[in-house]
């Protein structure tokens, strides 16, 4: 009998490819966690009450692109050629990791999201109801054409999207990610990112706070101003994303008025 039988050897699939890309081409000594616990107590009992239910992934993508829109240094990007240089973004692209399931098993997807901190969270939260329905196919349809490419032609197009062009960059890697297990009763700390900053959130703890986690790359902000981030971040959440909250909650009368006057404003 065998004591010692040899492992069984397993073909990568297409679904991991993206993900090694990441992992491979991430430059983790350029980044540095920040974190903090906010207290979200009262923002998760607005949006117990909100119609329709809005999630926490796309109330702290709105509040993130919001806090992004009045610092410059979220839009920016380290580019390495034809020189070192930080290109800007005049609006923010958020990508979200997604979980799916295709060809019998786990796949990680980024959803895309322009400009959010300009979209009303109904509209947020439809986009992102259908990256997570629709086909593979036809959501993630670059995504899944990208990983299908041998893996060194796929590194040749991550890496001049990379260091190339700011705005092929930012269309294809966005101007920050997101990636939270929350949902699932846990928390990634210190996930791998090619963005300038990525958020990632805890459960809320029994006293409504959680523990939120900023992953910056210190080419292009330093501690203080991630600091003051997540400082901004927790005011834009209890202060504009809880207004709209409670503007969800009113009955549709409101609603309207509430728009009418925003629309003359």
């Amino acid at each position: 009998m065998n004591d010692h039988p040899s492992p069984k050897r397993l073909r990568l699939t297409c679904n991991r490819s993206l993900v090694l890309d990441v992992v491979a081409l991430c430059d983790r000594s350029a980044y540095f966690p920040l974190e903090r616990s906010f207290d979200l107590g009262q923002i998760a009992a607005l949006r117990k009450a909100a119609a329709p239910r809005i999630s926490w992934s796309a109330i702290f993508l709105k509040a993130y692109a919001i806090v992004s829109a009045v610092t410059p240094q979220l839009r920016q990007a380290y580019i390495r050629w034809p020189w070192p240089h930080l290109s800007e973004y005049p609006n923010s692209i958020g990508l979200l990791a997604v979980n799916r399931q295709f060809e019998g098993e786990d796949r990680l997807c980024w959803a895309r999201f322009i400009h959010p901190e300009k979209t009303p969270l109904p509209q947020l939260q439809q986009a992102l109801d259908d990256y997570q329905t629709k086909p593979v196919e036809e959501a993630f349809k670059w995504q899944l054409q990208l990983s299908r490419l041998p893996a060194v032609l796929r590194r040749v197009i991550w890496r001049a999207n990379l260091n190339f062009s700011g705005r092929k960059r930012a269309k294809r890697i966005g101007t920050f990610t997101m990636s939270s297990l929350a949902g699932q009763g846990a928390i990634n700390r210190y996930h791998p990112t090619l963005a300038t900053s990525s958020l990632t959130y805890s459960p809320l703890d029994g006293a409504g706070k959680s523990l939120v986690t900023l992953i910056c790359d210190h080419r292009v902000f330093d501690g203080v101003l991630g600091a003051r981030v997540l400082d901004d971040l927790e005011s834009a959440l209890r202060g504009i994303i809880g207004e709209e909250l409670r503007l969800l909650a009113s009955p549709p009368t409101e609603q309207r008025d509430f728009l009418h006057l925003r629309r003359w404003a």
